[in-house]
């Protein structure tokens, strides 16, 4: 089943952005399930793994993210997952957006716009001074998405990373005194 024929020819109208919502729980799994499909293809995760995943982790109770949906009927066809952050400029906060994904099938249809747009409106409410977000290089069509918005590609600011072994040793050393 398409977004289009699961509710009609889908208009920005037709589309509900908000925070997620404990009845959202399933629907949130399956387009997860769906974005690692789509990232990862053979080596994606189980659904039952990104579902636990999903509640231990990401709405866990050590967890500071919060899932913004877009919900054509009761099925969510796109999420973000958003942290606000101190410190920023000026003593404000800084929103940072971990991950966008519209589902495929509902795609070029506004849905991403309308994501963005709530975002940067919960930024602006809650008094942050910027809303910033990273994008793999390769990502040729969010990379134009993301340009189409108006935004700034900020290149003034490197971006690190530790993983898997690196991690591990890293974290296993000794400070020096």
């Amino acid at each position: 089943m398409t977004c289009c024929s699961a509710i009609g020819l889908m208009s920005q109208r037709e589309v509900e952005i908000r925070f997620f919502q404990s009845q959202d729980t399933e629907s949130v799994a399956d387009l997860l399930h769906e974005m690692s499909r789509h990232y990862h293809g053979d080596e994606a995760s189980t659904r039952e793994v990104i579902r636990r995943n999903l509640i231990d982790n990401i709405l866990g109770t050590d967890s500071d993210v919060r899932i913004v949906v877009a919900l054509a009927g009761a099925r969510v066809v796109g999420i973000a997952t958003i942290s606000i952050l101190y410190p920023a400029p000026k003593e404000r906060a800084q929103l940072f957006m971990k991950e966008l994904y519209v589902a495929v099938d509902c795609r070029s249809q506004g849905t991403g716009l309308q994501l963005m747009t709530w975002i940067a409106r919960y930024a602006v409410a809650k008094n942050c001074s910027r809303f910033d977000w990273t994008v793999e290089a390769s990502n040729t069509k969010a990379l134009a998405f993301y340009r189409s918005l108006g935004a700034t590609h900020v290149t003034d600011k490197l971006y690190f990373r530790f993983t898997g072994d690196e991690l591990r040793r890293f974290a296993n050393i000794k400070t020096r005194q």
